[in-house]
């Protein structure tokens, strides 16, 4: 079976606060065109795919009829994240265990840290979304505000931020599993260990928050999967970079050509 992990869409009613950044059919068809492409049996949500702190949620279902019908008709996997734990609906996770035992997890990866992690956390988190609307209401506000949005996410982008914490979490579940997809972080990563006999892998799969599409394709049977990232700035990427990594610590590096508009990333397990 090979499966779409996309993450962080934080769908809300494009107000002030709202950063999905895809209108509703240009998004169906990013998602459709990755299917149609590789093959994709499976859809999974992987968590915050909407962002009931930033807005009510009939408010967002009232705005977003066409996307949340779409993600019903093709029976896409809903993992709950910090953003949607309180919807009450969807997956605290979703494992496959595959042929031959290997065992894939996939979890949104808030735990990881207090804020978002526990109940406290997630309350003092919707206080500060409500105080924010309040102050958003001044231009000065507004424009500080989405100073910091493109600071922060340009700084995740170059992986500057704590992500000692989050692979420690990965760490904890590879004890258990082969292969941990995780998202949370804004960030595409992938990190290869070799431990308790095996050869296993954290992905994580980044954000399609921004108008940007970046996901994870894996075959759960071989255990060959591919990041996928979409620049929404440039439509016309010419190549990708393939890394096939034929065991642990070594990478060698090709270039192919494909479809316009993806900058992918080949992984083979060993």
């Amino acid at each position: 079976m090979k499966i779409l992990v996309i993450s962080d869409l934080h769908i809300s009613t494009e107000n002030q606060l709202g950063i999905f950044g895809w209108k509703a059919d240009d998004f169906i068809s990013e998602i459709d065109r990755a299917v149609k492409r590789f093959g994709i049996d499976k859809v999974i949500l992987n968590g915050d795919t909407f962002d009931i702190y930033r807005n009510k949620l009939r408010e967002i279902v009232a705005c977003n009829r066409r996307l949340i019908d779409y993600f019903k008709a093709i029976d896409a996997v809903f993992v709950k994240g910090n953003h949607d734990e309180a919807l009450g609906r969807g997956r605290e996770c979703y494992s496959i265990r595959n042929s031959v035992n290997k065992s894939i997890h996939i979890e949104h990866g808030h735990k990881a840290d207090f804020i978002n992690g526990t109940r406290t956390g997630r309350l003092l988190s919707r206080y500060f979304f409500i105080l924010l609307k309040l102050l958003l209401r001044r231009p000065v506000i507004q424009t500080l505000y989405n100073s910091f949005l493109d600071f922060d996410e340009g700084f995740r982008g170059k992986g500057k931020y704590d992500c000692f914490k989050y692979h420690r979490y990965a760490m904890k579940l590879l004890r258990k599993h082969d292969v941990v997809i995780l998202g949370h972080t804004h960030k595409i990563e992938v990190h290869n260990t070799y431990f308790h006999r095996g050869n296993k892998y954290y992905i994580n799969s980044g954000s399609c928050s921004f108008g940007r599409f970046q996901a994870v394709v894996l075959d759960t049977e071989s255990l060959h999967f591919e990041t996928l990232c979409f620049d929404p700035h440039n439509r016309t990427v010419p190549a990708a970079v393939r890394h096939f990594v034929s065991s642990p610590g070594r990478a060698a590096i090709g270039a192919g050509i494909v479809e316009p508009a993806y900058q992918t990333a080949v992984y083979k397990s060993a």
